[in-house]
């Protein structure tokens, strides 16, 4: 108790993530052998892979509170976008291997329905992870990390996937034995789709993405500071779940390299004080004639 006391939110909830899906791997693999149930096999690797994203999460959130260094000036922020990136490429390839073994069981031909004991551990699932993600959610947006809201989409794609073996186990048993593999495949191919978004996500930050509309704000409050005649060249970079923003404003030729500069400063912190999660602002000034 406390080990996860002392660890910071962020840690704690990746932690908790891990053991559950481990667990729920272990659970999934041994009920769906013993049932002979396609389908939960297949949600045993789903979160086999989850595991693994969990780690990716856990790793790309700590490495991202590293302060500067000679080597990195802005910090390590993008560290969690990288992590969200690894863990939406882990989706898509579990989704892929998933969908086609459930193929290659369907080729083959299913002629015995899966035991009941394997809807029950779909159920526990479902519940499980819809607890994960609303846990999830909240800490990926109180912290603002890209990383566990990708853990928390996988969380609820995992429920929509556990209420689908569970109707499809469900429906095998009730005499069309070839809908477990059936809803197999189709779990593979919902895995796969959920992995778009934290690869978008994560694409668009690496690659200097700034949100729609940004950069108009920025113009509007530092054109709005007394002294500022214009603003232009506004750049913003995304550095993980925060930005900074580089601008050049004009103010009248004549003031005085103090005055120049207590304007600047100014737009700093109107920049920063108006618009979210910008957390530097670099000024540049320039002489109107």
């Amino acid at each position: 108790m406390t080990i996860w006391l002392g660890m910071d939110e962020g840690t704690r909830c990746n932690a908790i993530g891990v053991v559950a899906n481990f667990g729920l791997a272990v659970l999934k693999f041994t009920i769906g052998t013993y049932a002979m149930s396609e389908a939960l096999v297949a949600d045993g690797f789903n979160s086999s892979g989850d595991v693994i994203a969990t780690v990716v999460a856990f790793v790309g959130y700590r490495y991202a509170q590293e302060p500067p260094d000679d080597n990195h000036h802005y910090g390590h922020g993008n560290a969690d976008p990288v992590a969200a990136l690894m863990i939406g490429a882990i989706l898509l390839a579990t989704g892929i291997f998933i969908s086609l073994g459930a193929l290659r069981v369907l080729v083959e031909g299913v002629t015995e329905a899966p035991g009941t004991l394997a809807m029950w551990a779909a159920l526990a699932t479902a519940l499980i992870k819809e607890g994960l993600f609303r846990y999830t959610t909240g800490v990926g947006r109180r912290l603002k990390s890209s990383a566990i809201l990708a853990s928390a989409r996988d969380h609820r794609a995992d429920v929509y996937i556990a209420v689908t073996v569970f109707a499809g186990i469900g429906a095998a048993r009730l005499g069309v034995p070839w809908l477990d593999p059936a809803v197999a495949f189709a779990v593979g191919g919902f895995i796969a789709y959920m992995a778009w978004e934290p690869i978008r996500d994560s694409l668009g930050v690496l690659m200097d993405e700034a949100p729609e509309g940004m950069r108009d704000r920025v113009h509007r409050v530092a054109r709005a500071v007394d002294g500022v005649r214009e603003a232009d060249h506004i750049r913003i970079h995304p550095i993980g779940a925060s930005f900074r923003v580089d601008l050049e404003i004009y103010v009248d030729g004549t003031i005085s390299v103090r005055r120049g500069h207590t304007i600047a400063e100014a737009v700093e912190d109107q920049v920063k004080g108006a618009i979210e999660d910008i957390e530097d602002v670099q000024v540049h000034v320039n002489p109107t004639g």
